[in-house]
């Protein structure tokens, strides 16, 4: 806790920030009169009151005052509105939102909620939301909310929401929606959402997305099949890729092969590095170098290690 702040008379001083840092001081040993001042602050300035106790939250926490603070918050809209300002730290705006979470245990819903409510919140806030959110994580609770966010007029709200949505293990109405989705943003970030989950086998689904139009689409089910160890598919069909007309298609093979950082691709790569377009070229230098410095790793581990697959 920092030195307590004190006017030049004694007296309790008049900025809020320092008023709550003062009674933040004297939490301990008197919580009602500590906690009643503040609330005093919180209902002549409330946003002011908010920034101060977040402040406060990020220089050193809120000690024996935690929960009373995370139930005051909680009751502001204020404390939402700053948890989604672009111009916070993200780290921060996590930090609190999972200090928030531990005293309630539906505080993610609740914020994923309050983002719906469109005429509060612009899209750069809405964004920020939904990065916060990701980082809480909540599992099933929020697929409801997430799925309204798929109605959203901003194409980037509904990719995000899809991206989370394929993070939480969506059922199988939810992937057939989300994969007859109009945006190709939605689908792809629907697909690499996917990546990570393990609970089930995704593989129809990354087969059926590779037959997808868009090339993001497309590249990023391979990366779903390269995780799955589907190795011998993805050499296959991103070689298949790397050989279409449109140069788009080909840039995406050629980050599919540096994703995927196998050694099986160098030779398509090598060959793609001379195409006559210009991203294919600086996808295909781009991956051949992260190949490279994976092998150099990898070379340098303890070769027991690489045959027990540890390291």
């Amino acid at each position: 806790m920092p030195p307590e702040p004190r006017a030049a008379n004694g007296a309790v001083p008049g900025d809020v920030h320092e008023a709550v840092v003062y009674w933040l001081t004297r939490y301990g040993a008197d919580p009602p009169v500590a906690a009643r001042n503040i609330r005093e602050l919180a209902a002549a300035a409330p946003q002011r009151l908010v920034e101060a106790v977040l402040r406060q939250h990020g220089a050193g926490g809120w000690g024996m005052a935690t929960r009373f603070l995370a139930g005051l918050l909680r009751r502001h809209d204020e404390t939402a509105a700053k948890l989604c300002d672009p111009a916070v730290s993200l780290d921060d705006s996590v930090r609190v939102a999972e200090t928030l979470s531990r005293h309630e245990s539906g505080f993610n819903v609740r914020l994923a909620r309050t983002l719906l409510q469109g005429d509060q919140m612009t899209e750069p806030e809405c964004q920020r939301g939904l990065a916060v959110l990701e980082k809480l994580g909540g599992g099933d609770r929020l697929v409801p909310v997430l799925i309204q966010f798929l109605r959203h007029p901003n194409s980037r709200i509904r990719s995000k929401a899809a991206l989370m949505l394929g993070q939480i293990m969506p059922t199988q109405g939810i992937m057939d929606r989300l994969m007859a989705d109009g945006d190709a943003r939605v689908r792809a970030n629907f697909v690499e959402g996917l990546w990570n989950c393990t609970t089930s086998d995704y593989r129809p689904l990354f087969r059926r997305a590779l037959e997808d139009p868009t090339p993001r689409v497309a590249g990023n089910a391979l990366l779903g099949l390269h995780r799955l160890g589907e190795t011998s598919d993805v050499v296959r069909h991103a070689s298949e890729m790397a050989r279409r007309t449109d140069p788009l298609h080909r840039a995406a093979a050629a980050w599919v092969m540096g994703q995927t950082g196998d050694k099986l691709h160098t030779v398509a790569l090598r060959q793609m590095v001379s195409d006559p377009d210009p991203l294919v070229r600086r996808n295909a230098i781009r991956s051949l170098r992260r190949i490279n410095a994976a092998s150099q790793t990898d070379s340098g581990r303890d070769p027991r290690a690489r045959e027990s697959g540890r390291g």
